[in-house]
């Protein structure tokens, strides 16, 4: 099975509505689309340190 293993830099990107990313994964099924727990960890630390980050999404 293909898919896609999404980094940081996605996932941001994919949260701050960034068109491209955007238009990349609405194409893609659910199914092919993966996030690795150090990306879980790195997602979470970020919002730790950042409150009003955190409150945005």
């Amino acid at each position: 099975m293909m898919g896609y293993l999404l980094d940081t830099c996605v996932v941001s990107d994919f949260v701050k509505g960034e068109n491209n990313t955007l238009k990349r994964l609405k194409s893609s099924s659910p199914h092919e689309i993966f996030i690795s727990s150090i990306t879980v960890m790195e997602v979470k630390y970020g919002l730790a340190i950042n409150p009003e980050r955190a409150i945005k999404i």
